[in-house]
């Protein structure tokens, strides 16, 4: 185990989280455009560069980038959760005998599912965060304005409180309807 919380470990999880940053920086555009197609349905699906000129066009040379540091900041909270829980378990199921393939899609397995259930709130505020200007043509769609993660969190602390008599009754009601699954990443 103290393998895993190691100087070599941690200089593989930011070597990690460094390649993940730059590969969502270039291509962090087209999921711009992705994300708009879904959510406004009003928008027409025409070729990728015609999205993404039409948001130029329509919000600015840096629309295209809008919510770029709240994705980034997810993106290397979840590599880091990743990692760790993967070379843990390893560390604790494995531990001195030799690694299969199996044990390896397993623990992969369960990692991922403590890194999805771990992070999702994070992916669900980049998301909205990464809409907040954008100009939809369905005008059913209600803009937020946050300032930041923390100030979304806040936020959603206080819709659910002030929409309830008892602010502990009801939570995960209230959170399927606060939280859209459309949010979460694909």
């Amino acid at each position: 185990m103290a393998s895993v919380l190691s100087y070599e470990s941690l200089v593989h999880a930011v070597a990690g989280a460094v390649g993940s940053v730059t590969a969502m920086t270039v291509f962090f555009p087209l999921d711009t455009a992705r994300l708009r197609l879904q959510v406004d349905e009003k928008r027409k699906s025409k070729t990728t560069h015609m999205v993404l000129l039409e948001i130029i066009r329509e919000e600015g040379l840096l629309a295209p980038y809008r919510g770029w540091f709240p994705v980034i900041s997810s993106l290397c909270c979840s590599n880091f959760v990743y990692f760790y829980t993967f070379n843990s378990l390893k560390a604790v199921w494995v531990k001195g005998q030799h690694s299969t393939t199996g044990k390896d899609l397993v623990v992969g397995f369960v990692a991922g599912v403590v890194n999805v259930l771990l992070t999702t709130p994070l992916w669900v505020v980049n998301t909205r965060l990464k809409l907040q200007g954008a100009k939809f043509r369905n005008e059913d769609i209600v803009p937020t304005n946050y300032k930041g993660i923390i100030a979304f969190f806040f936020g959603c602390v206080h819709h659910w409180c002030s929409s309830q008599s008892d602010c502990h009754h009801g939570h995960l009601s209230h959170a399927d309807s606060t939280v859209n699954s459309e949010e979460f990443p694909s």
